[in-house]
């Protein structure tokens, strides 16, 4: 294993991570990285770990046909709704 490559990033990096990712795709909203992640935790707990970056995707392909002024209330939203559907994975 290398160790100058790690493959996972520590906290502290992904503030350095999402700017840098923001920058290269022009994505100017900010970014609620601990709602994202639990959410990824989530659905990987509840669902299966392979619908977690999926629906991280399908978030993401969603809140970018709203309109810039409705991305914090959409993301509150839509955060709030796969949490729930995630839950009930879990209870069913």
């Amino acid at each position: 294993m290398n160790d100058q490559n790690p493959r996972h990033l520590p906290p502290e990096a992904l503030d350095d991570w999402i700017s840098r990712i923001s920058e290269l795709l022009e994505v100017e909203e900010e970014i609620d990285v601990a709602a994202v992640l639990d959410l990824t935790r989530d659905v990987a707990h509840d669902v299966a770990r392979p619908a977690a970056p999926l629906t991280t995707f399908v978030l993401g392909l969603a809140l970018g046909r709203r309109p810039q002024s409705e991305f914090e209330p959409a993301f509150r939203d839509m955060h709030e709704k796969l949490t729930r559907l995630a839950a009930g994975q879990r209870d069913s």
